[in-house]
């Protein structure tokens, strides 16, 4: 049986080895910092239909990290999305993909902002896209 989608991006990006326990969840953040998560963005999936049936597809996601919140760890916790945007920068120009049939690329949408915090924790999130195509 073929894996999800979703499933195969959770893999590739527990690949990455700025992670530091390598666990992504899917749609689930645990209540401690260095917890990871991927979670689907509603949005249109077809981004162009074509003439045979087939059409190029998008899946947005947010990869959520739930971190240690001060001011010594906001500047570490910038760099971390900022080395994890250039990590899936570096991985999309060497070919190294998710095991998507069709893919054409994975990038970092936008860079990691704060969602919430509390007095000791945020959850910064990288808004990101996968874009395949797909046969009819």
């Amino acid at each position: 049986m073929k894996k999800a989608k979703i499933e195969l991006i959770k893999e590739f990006i527990e690949t990455c080895p700025l992670l530091k326990n390598g666990k992504v969840n899917v749609d689930y953040i645990k209540d401690k910092p260095q917890s990871y998560s991927i979670d689907e963005t509603p949005a249109t999936t077809v981004l162009i239909p074509y003439t045979d049936g087939g059409s190029r597809n998008q899946i947005l996601f947010d990869f959520s990290i739930q971190a240690n919140f001060s001011i010594l760890e906001n500047i570490k916790n910038s760099k971390f999305c900022d080395d994890f945007t250039q990590w899936i920068k570096e991985q999309d120009k060497i070919g190294n993909l998710p095991k998507i049939d069709g893919i054409c690329w994975i990038k970092c949408v936008d860079r990691g902002t704060i969602l919430q915090t509390t007095e000791t924790t945020a959850i910064y999130v990288i808004p990101m896209q996968v874009v395949y195509d797909e046969d009819f």
